[in-house]
């Protein structure tokens, strides 16, 4: 019988052990999700008014047919580049299960893959796929000149026909409970045709085409670098989620194994009682 309570009573420190790491990693968890939250709501205007200018000018350029090689798809190239935000760490629940899953529906023979996100890239690196790691840790330091760099090597690589069309797979913010793994067209740029506007080439200084070329350069970044900054928070608060719902089982089993403990106890109180009236009986 001490056997068995010794033994509970080790499985309890056990999980209470647990219980303190979990915790610990939701608060930390929590302060962060804060932070970025408040970074997102801070930067969002800035993305929408560049969202309303991207879609007056290429809305623009595609009305009167003229020929801006980031509105239409390589037809030099046959394969393409899929760009792939994961996790920088684990411990996140689901959200880079959900991100391999929307890779495995949209890979085809052929394609390229850019990991950002150590933890997918580390699951894939065996195995037999052309992969691109020179962006895996730009987690590691999230900022917009880290970004430039990514989304000029993506431009370039566009413009010299590597790539019939450039993808990226990330997981949309939604609210703190609710993330969505997304699919969204890079290159050729994807923008919500705007024709009640009917702007031509010679609203534009000095025109059109000069000034849809040097946009691109700070559309795609911003894009990029917002996307990807979305996928980083849901990744946080999916960690939050993940460890509050690993802080509240362990709750759950702790107080499952002090019943469990008690009730063995008293087994053996109730036991060594017996034991004794029994052994008082017989003098």
């Amino acid at each position: 019988m001490s056997q068995s309570i010794n033994r509970v009573k080790k499985r309890i420190s056990a999980v209470e052990s647990t219980k303190k790491i979990t915790n610990a990693m939701k608060l930390v968890s929590s302060v962060k999700f804060s932070k970025l939250s408040q970074l997102l709501a801070n930067r969002e205007d800035y993305y929408f008014y560049l969202n309303d200018l991207a879609s007056t000018c290429f809305s623009a350029a595609k009305i009167n047919h003229l020929e801006v090689p980031y509105l239409y798809k390589n037809k030099k190239a046959k394969n393409r580049l899929l760009v792939v935000v994961s996790s920088s760490m684990g411990m996140c629940g689901a959200y880079n299960m959900n991100i391999k899953k929307l890779l495995e529906s949209e890979y085809k023979k052929d394609d390229e893959i850019l990991i950002i996100g150590n933890t997918l890239y580390n699951e894939l690196k065996n195995e037999n796929l052309k992969i691109n790691a020179d962006f895996v840790d730009i987690l590691n330091n999230l900022d917009v000149s880290n970004v430039r760099i990514l989304s000029k090597f993506l431009l370039k690589s566009f413009l010299e026909n590597r790539y019939s069309e450039i993808i990226l797979l990330y997981t949309k913010y939604v609210n703190s409970i609710s993330f969505v793994p997304t699919k969204c067209s890079l290159l050729p740029v994807e923008f919500k045709l705007d024709k009640k506007r009917g702007l031509n080439p010679g609203d534009f200084e000095p025109n059109l085409i000069t000034f849809i070329d040097e946009f691109i350069k700070r559309y795609l970044k911003t894009d990029l670098y917002f996307k990807i900054f979305e996928s980083y928070i849901s990744e946080t608060a999916s960690r939050r989620n993940a460890m509050d719902n690993a802080d509240k089982n362990a709750k759950d089993l702790i107080e499952k194994l002090t019943l469990e403990y008690n009730k063995a106890r008293q087994a053996s109180i109730t036991q060594e009682l017996t034991e004794v009236v029994n052994g008082s009986m017989n003098k």
